[in-house]
């Protein structure tokens, strides 16, 4: 894949998110993050956006959920486009719907007849059972399990190894 990705942070989660990216094939990945101003790093997301015909995708690799959010309406009038990043050894049902900017790391698992809305994380080993609804800008934490029909808010973290 020769098209140019741009990372939003460069901390802990974003990391994870620059393998799973590069597990899909990105190979020009470059950083932006507003409090980091490591050699690594392009700079912030103000010069991403002056800079966004350089770029034809972004994704957010913050693991605050307020934070994506803020970013991601900071970025909603650009060219590039929002993606969604899926680890190669995550186990998603065929009919499951993932909105962009979606992170589902690796061993996650969602079942069939879910929803994973716009900006969500479904974190390593996690599961989300059948016909549930993940809402924008949630972080379903490591090891957490969702039951079947499960319908969760906007901006909701479910902490490590928690069941719902």
């Amino acid at each position: 894949m020769t098209s140019k990705l741009a990372l939003i942070g460069k901390g802990g989660h974003a990391k994870v998110v620059y393998d799973i990216a590069i597990k899909n094939k990105y190979k020009d990945i470059s950083f932006f993050d507003d409090h980091n101003s490591s050699k690594s790093i392009l700079g912030n997301v103000e010069l991403l956006i002056s800079m966004q015909s350089v770029f034809d995708y972004f994704f957010i690799s913050i693991g605050d959920n307020l934070i994506r959010h803020k970013i991601k309406l900071q970025l909603s009038n650009t060219s590039m486009k929002n993606i969604s990043l899926i680890d190669p050894n995550a186990n998603i049902a065929e009919n499951v719907i993932i909105e962009e900017g979606v992170c589902i790391m690796p061993g996650a698992t969602v079942n069939s007849h879910s929803k994973i809305c716009e900006g969500s994380i479904i974190n390593t080993n996690s599961s989300v059972d059948h016909d549930c609804n993940i809402g924008r800008y949630n972080h379903i934490c490591p090891g957490v399990n969702i039951a079947g029909s499960v319908l969760t808010g906007e901006n909701v973290l479910v902490g490590i190894g928690s069941n719902i």
